[in-house]
Parts: C-alpha cells; sequence; structure tokens
C-alpha cells in the first residue's frame, strides 16, 4: 500500500527521495559567469585591496616608468610599469609574447590592463603591494575604430 503524501508517492520509494528525483536547478548554486571581468578604478584597489585580491580585474590608467626586457629566447618581452589616475598608482607587470603582434604601451598613454590584482606578494625577493599581474594591456581607447574598413572613403572617390 502506497501513501500519497502532498502529491508525491513517498513509501513506494526504494530510498530516499534525493535517489530518484535528482534537486531540482532551481535550488542549484549558481555559476559564476568566467565571461565577466569587473571593471575598476586604481582608487578602488587602493581603497579596499582585500576585496579584489587574486581576482581578475580591468583597470585602466596612464603608463608612468615602463621598463621592457627582451628574455633570453628574444620571443618574450618582460614588462613592468606603474598604471596611474592623479596621484594613485598600482604596479603592473607581465609577458608579452612577441609573435603576437607588437607591444601595446608607451609612456604618457592610457591603457587597460586586464589581470589579477595581488594585495601583496612576494617575487623576486622582493615584498610588492598592490600590483596586478597582467594578462593583457591594451591602449584605451582603441587606436582602432569600431567600423573601420581597409580602405578610405577619401581615397576611393578620388
Amino acid at each position: 500500500m502506497c501513501i500519497l503524501l502532498l502529491g508525491l508517492i513517498t513509501s513506494c520509494l526504494p530510498g530516499p527521495l534525493s535517489d530518484v528525483y535528482p534537486p531540482s536547478p532551481v535550488f542549484l548554486q549558481p555559476t559564476e559567469n568566467k565571461r565577466f571581468i569587473e571593471i575598476v578604478t586604481i582608487q578602488n584597489l587602493l581603497q579596499a585591496p582585500g576585496q579584489y585580491h587574486q581576482k581578475r580585474i580591468r583597470v585602466r590608467g596612464t603608463v608612468t616608468r615602463l621598463e621592457l626586457h627582451l628574455d633570453d629566447s628574444k620571443h618574450f618581452i618582460n614588462f613592468v610599469f606603474h598604471l596611474k589616475t592623479g596621484a594613485d598608482r598600482v604596479l603592473v607587470f607581465g609577458r608579452h609574447d612577441r609573435t603576437q603582434g607588437d607591444i601595446q604601451m608607451t609612456t604618457g598613454r592610457t591603457v587597460e590592463v586586464e589581470g589579477i590584482f595581488w594585495k601583496k606578494r612576494v617575487a623576486n625577493g622582493h615584498r610588492l603591494s598592490n600590483n596586478v599581474e597582467a594578462q593583457r594591456v591594451r591602449f584605451y581607447p582603441s587606436l582602432t575604430p569600431d567600423q573601420a574598413t581597409r580602405s578610405s572613403p577619401l581615397l576611393t572617390s578620388l
């Protein structure tokens, strides 16, 4: 004999309900959208560094104190610079693969850096605070317009 309780047959099931009825997707924890990368200001990073520690972020600012070093293989450029907005600045470091094109950095230019923020870390025996391990650096705004074409309308009309 089966007992009907709230529309579910309970006493006829061979084991717990969770074995027969998997949890509804409504109750599953939402997964993080891996494509979304938070854009933060340098001021936000410095005011709450613990909130962004080891998280992937995007930050914009002006390049100062740029250093570029070609590695021994001559395929990579190691870089380090300060990213500055007003009086606030963070240290940015990374590695650029030369086979992927030119490095998009020049002192005094505004760039957008995408990478991992570190509140504190030790690198090459130095204690560093508030720095970004860059995974991508590009000019901001982009030097390539969104609607660019290969030929200029002025040249085609001549």
